[in-house]
């Protein structure tokens, strides 16, 4: 336990100070290195660290949709950048077929681009609103982080029905019912704590709430996904990154499906 919290409050440290930091490049560069850990752990699991050609150019396509956003590269830049990705993919599978199983490959490359959107995701968001883009971004991490809190505290004192028993044995449907709750009620709270300092805000409650809703279930979605490749790879965490907590996959799994949603949404409405 005293590792947990040790490596909890470091974690907490560093990740502030990047969001410090959020109009300047570190911020980008920091998640282009989140999101390349995160590539590097996946390859970990699939025992395809040795397939350096491939591994180099999947952290490579993650760092670029990190740090793009800073530099305004057209929308098309993206696309360029994941069909180059897609296409070595299968040129390494037809290379070493023999070798690789499609299956695994085009896992592998699914959850590299999905990695790298979710990174993309967050520049974006920092990026697309000078009064309140810090804040979003804190609104985005939070959707996929405190689901995740109120899901084990309703689930330890009230759950007793599973939700998915063969893929994650400890969560239960009670204490999904109450992360999602939970997480609506905290959207709210978090507009109202914004407009309380900064009085241009004008927090539209109800678009929150609904948003803290799905990104719950998204956040859920996000795990149990992340525990069905632990499983399949028998292994217990992605990596030894963060003591007591595991890999950088195994604290951003929720991210990768929270922010491309987070970015879209924000993108087309007013929440502040």
């Amino acid at each position: 336990m005293k590792t947990r919290i040790i490596s909890a409050a470091v974690a907490i440290v560093l990740l502030a100070a990047v969001l410090y930091l959020h109009t300047t490049v570190v911020f980008n560069i920091a998640f282009a290195i989140i999101g390349s850990v995160m590539v590097y752990e996946l390859f970990g699991a699939y025992k395809l660290k040795g397939h350096y050609v491939y591994l180099c150019s999947s952290i490579a396509v993650t760092s670029a949709f990190a740090v793009m956003p800073r530099f305004l590269i057209p929308d098309v830049g993206y696309f360029a950048v994941a069909l180059a990705y897609i296409v070595l993919s299968l040129l390494i599978l037809l290379k070493e077929h023999e070798k690789l199983e499609i299956g695994v490959i085009m896992t592998v490359a699914a959850v590299t681009l999905l990695v790298s959107a979710a990174m993309c995701s967050i520049s974006l968001i920092e990026g697309s609103d000078e009064a309140f883009g810090l804040e979003k971004v804190i609104l985005t991490l939070c959707g996929a982080w405190l689901a995740d809190s109120g899901a084990y505290f309703v689930g330890t004192f009230m759950g007793k029905h599973k939700l998915c028993p063969k893929i994650s044995p400890k969560k239960t449907v009670e204490g999904f019912i109450g992360g999602v709750l939970t997480n609506g009620i905290l959207f709210m709270l978090f507009g109202l704590i914004v407009s309380m300092y900064d009085t241009s805000a004008k927090p539209n409650y109800l678009i929150l709430g609904v948003l803290g809703l799905v990104c719950s279930v998204l956040s859920v979605i996000g795990d149990l996904f992340a525990s069905l490749i632990k499983r399949s790879c028998d292994i217990k965490d992605f990596g030894k990154i963060m003591p007591g907590h595991g890999g950088a996959f195994d604290r951003f799994d929720s991210v990768v499906y929270v922010a491309p949603f987070m970015a879209i949404c924000l993108s087309m409405l007013d929440i502040l």
